[in-house]
């Protein structure tokens, strides 16, 4: 407590007054003529010492007797007169000083309750320290020195209770000689243990955690209502001087010069896309209405998304714009999060105390063996800072709440004071105010724009939309996504499943749009005005003369008709129209530039579409190249098809994941209708192209057309082994087979008799029509060797490898057999050897249903045949596209 005392600090800058008070306490007259030398002020130790002379005889003890009566002399005096100011807090009291006082201002040596009394001669004992040192002060504990401990010169500490007692044996009685001991005095530095302290030392598993987390509650009780107070003015807009009419037009009109740029280019540049105000009616009726699901406005990159919801939501007051390209181009989380927070104004940001943060923790970690779980991250940061947004929007609507409800009171209070004034009723009053607005104007419903969403990849995309679905839940702000991709409307889809997102889809500009475009852009300036006569000069008409025929030239280059050629190949996408200008204008010819578009297009398409990795940019890849080889097929020929069509088809197989990974990746478009896909379009115009061209390269084209037939193959190969699979687990082969040897021996037994009785009998038997043909044939008609085959390999029936053999080339050089495995595998027919009307009739037999499959029940049969028939069709399908496979690999032979 002694560093609070500010006494000395009072005193030290005024000596002099000390001095005089000092000699004031003392009385005016005292015996032996007593007269005061010096009064020597001690500032550190408090207090004063006086040196006076006496006269007195010459006996040494008659002068010790004098000085001892003057000093209480002066005790008396001080005791009677006792005029203390407000700040002692003890009398004035007189000592007499035996030895001599050590005067001193070392910094360390600063006054403590401890004296250390050195002896320079015999030791002193504890009596006689006490009989020495009491008269100073109240004395707590005399401590000596141990017998054992050999050290010189010997020492006592005398401990006092106060500190003025301490500072008074100091003082006086340094120096002085007790019998033959000389004594020296020093103050002992003490080391004083704060309780509080130490009981947090010695419990850090508790007070590290609680310290930690009183710090971050005073960080977040001071700091969050001022990073809602910046919010909430980035929100507001509420010390933009932009935002003054006068000041505002004229910043729009210094950068417009600045730019060079016409107020009406931005207007006609966008008036060039179809539908682009249609859909801004829209998405304004959209935002008039209350808050109920998200608004995904997608179209590929320059198809007028951002200038679409400028112009919807500029006369909203509250615009809070997110930019997720720019968080995406961000190198690490940290640097995202510090940009986000830029973007909403959240201020101040303290990215250090993450670090803090995780490094108590791993104390704690280490010293206890738990984590005290106050770890901060980027992710962390990111949902206090979307709280916080949160937090004002809460704000900004219950005062906007509060404004219309004390509007609409103060309405209905005059109205019902005109009303009470002419019917002299209070009842309608009190009813007047116990209802209050509950819906926001338009204007005032806060709109959250998530700018350029799910086009890169972004740590926090999802922490982003699932705090934008609460946003929209609870009725605090419209949420717009633009997004160039549809992936961003399928995540927003799986997040808020519960509520159908608006789909707004914006297109490409239409031909005429993108020819008035390039027009706009290449058309050269003409030359100024020709010299008049009065200023005519050969030098100058030549100057001009060239400067026409440069026009002229510049201006044919850029006819109507090669314009129209280069909007039909690239279309109406803004970003190949740019780079088409940009060529043009370095000198590139139209055809030079439109085909290296193109080409620049074809690598694009073979980089990204048939790679086999397992990404293609930031873009999972999900489909194979023989889907997307199939796909390109169809839109080289038709430009676009039907997205049901190709989902269903052989190769996608109901599975949509391929087309939405292309989707992704920009390599197809797809065009919806009712919120839902309809039909799909190539990625970009210019794809339409290149596609063609790939198409009609010959060696890539056959390549790929063999791999894509050979997974046909695949396929209907896995429909007949499942097929098969089935009719073995249906007994179907074993039921045949058994079924063929009974009629075998019974044919043996009517071969038999027919030749023992000479072959009568009814010449339409099927046995006079095939007499004339070996048993041999007439077995292989009646099971063809495919049959056959499969049933030996089931149950290990029939004949051997060579029988077959023979009996395969027996059927094919045969008529063919009326059971229902002939019909099956369809071998060769007398009805192609035929001609006329033979013809057509045994064609349309052999597409009947077979007759019906002896050893099955009847209530089989039906699935029998279905399954016969899948084996039938995939096998025609087979024998196709083998002959296609064949075709391709003989023409890349042929290269």
């Amino acid at each position: 407590m002694a560093a609070f005392d500010f006494r000395p600090y009072i005193w030290s800058r005024n000596t002099e007054a000390m001095k005089k008070k000092v000699s004031g306490l003392l009385p005016k007259e005292l015996p032996h003529h007593f007269a005061v030398c010096e009064i020597e002020p001690h500032k550190r130790d408090g207090g004063s010492i006086v040196y006076f002379t006496f006269s007195a005889p010459g006996a040494q003890d008659k002068v010790k007797q004098i000085a001892e009566g003057l000093v209480s002399a002066v005790n008396t005096e001080l005791a009677t007169r006792d005029k203390r100011s407000w700040y002692d807090f003890e009398p004035a009291r007189s000592l007499p000083v035996r030895g001599v006082p050590f005067s001193e201002d070392i910094v360390r040596m600063l006054p403590s309750k401890k004296i250390k009394v050195e002896f320079v001669g015999p030791d002193l004992t504890v009596e006689q320290l006490y009989r020495e040192f009491r008269e100073f002060g109240l004395i707590l504990d005399i401590e000596t020195q141990p017998t054992s401990n050999k050290d010189t010169p010997r020492w006592a500490i005398v401990h006092y209770s106060q500190l003025r007692g301490a500072t008074r044996a100091r003082n006086c009685a340094h120096g002085d000689v007790v019998g033959s001991t000389r004594l020296l005095l020093s103050y002992v530095r003490e080391t004083h243990t704060n309780v509080v302290i130490q009981w947090f030392k010695d419990h850090t598993k508790f007070t590290i955690p609680l310290a930690a987390a009183a710090l971050i509650a005073a960080i977040y009780a001071i700091f969050d209502p001022i990073r809602e107070f910046f919010v909430e003015n980035k929100i507001t807009h509420r010390f933009d001087l932009s935002q003054i009419p006068i000041l505002g037009n004229m910043r729009k009109a210094a950068m417009r010069s600045l730019l060079r740029r016409d107020s009406s280019s931005s207007s006609e540049e966008m008036s060039a896309w179809t539908g682009l105000f249609d859909q801004k009616e829209r998405l304004v009726s959209i935002l008039n209405e209350p808050p109920e699901s998200f608004v995904v406005v997608t179209g590929p990159h320059g198809s007028g998304k951002t200038k679409l919801v400028e112009l919807a939501t500029q006369e909203k007051k509250y615009r809070v714009v997110i930019d997720a390209n720019n968080l995406a181009s961000q190198h690490s989380e940290l640097e995202q999060m510090t940009l986000l927070a830029r973007q909403l104004g959240w201020w101040p940001v303290f990215n250090s105390i993450i670090g803090i943060t995780n490094t108590i923790d791993l104390m704690v970690t280490a010293t206890t063996g738990s984590k005290a779980g106050i770890s901060a991250t980027p992710e962390s940061q990111v949902r206090r800072i979307l709280e916080c947004l949160a937090l004002v929007l809460t704000k900004i609507r219950h005062n906007r709440l509060d404004v219309l409800n004390a509007n609409e009171q103060r309405k209905r209070k005059a109205r019902m004071t005109q009303e009470s004034q002419l019917a002299g009723s209070g009842n309608a009053a009190a009813a007047s105010f116990g209802s209050s607005s509950h819906t926001l104007s338009p204007e005032d419903i806060p709109v959250i724009v998530l700018e350029n969403f799910m086009d890169k990849d972004l740590a926090f995309s999802k922490i982003i939309i699932e705090w934008a679905a609460s946003v929209v839940e609870a009725g605090l702000a419209h949420c717009i996504i633009t997004t160039n991709s549809i992936s961003g409307y399928h995540e927003v889809q799986r997040v808020e499943s519960h509520r159908a997102a608006s789909l707004i889809s914006l297109d490409d500009s239409s031909p005429m749009g993108a020819i008035t475009l390039l027009q706009r852009q290449l058309t050269p300036e003409a030359p100024a005005q020709a010299p008049t006569p009065d200023t005519l000069d050969e030098k100058a008409l030549e100057a001009h003369e060239q400067l026409v025929a440069e026009y002229q030239r510049k201006l044919d280059a850029v006819s109507g008709d090669r314009i129209a050629y280069a909007a039909s190949v690239l279309g109406g996408r803004l970003e190949d129209l740019q780079i088409f200008v940009q060529k043009v204008k370095a000198g590139e010819s139209i055809g030079s530039a439109i085909e290296d578009i193109i080409q620049r297009s074809i690598t694009e398409v073979r980089k990204h579409a048939f790679a086999n990795d397992t990404e293609v940019g930031q873009c999972e890849h999900t489909w194979s190249p023989e889907q997307f080889w199939y796909l390109l097929t169809e839109l080289a020929r038709h430009e676009s098809v039907e997205y049901d069509r190709m989902r269903n088809s052989a190769l996608f197989a109901g599975n949509d994941s391929a087309l939405l990974g292309l989707a992704e990746a920009q390599l197809i478009t797809m065009v919806y209708d009712n919120d839902r896909p309809s039909r799909i379009r190539p990625g970009r115009p210019v794809y339409y192209a290149a596609f063609n061209r790939i198409v009609d390269d010959p060696g890539f084209s056959s390549t790929m057309a063999i791999r894509m037939h050979k997974a046909f193959v695949d396929l209907e190969t896995a429909k007949i082994r499942k097929a098969e699979e089935e009719l073995a687990l249906l007994n179907v082969f074993k039921a045949s087979v058994d079924s063929y040897n009974t009629l075998a021996s019974n044919l043996a037994i009517i071969t038999a008799s027919k030749d023992i009785s000479g072959g009568s009998g009814g010449g339409d038997s099927w046995w006079s029509r095939n007499k004339t043909k070996a048993k041999d044939g007439d077995i292989a008609q009646l099971y063809p060797e495919a049959y056959i085959a499969q049933a030996t390999r089931s149950g290990g029936y029939g004949v051997g490898a060579n029988g077959l053999d023979d009996i395969r080339k027996a059927s094919r050089a045969n008529e063919p057999s009326q059971s229902w495995l002939g019909w099956l595998f369809g071998r060769s027919s007398s009805s192609q050897k035929q001609a006329g009307s033979n013809a057509s009739i045994e064609k349309q037999s052999t597409s009947e249903w077979p007759m019906a499959v002896p050893g099955i029940p009847l209530e089989l049969q039906g699935r029998v045949r279905f399954l016969l028939n899948v084996i039938h069709s995939s096998q025609q399908k087979i024998d196709k596209w083998d002959e296609e496979i064949k075709s391709r690999t003989t023409r890349l032979a042929g290269l």
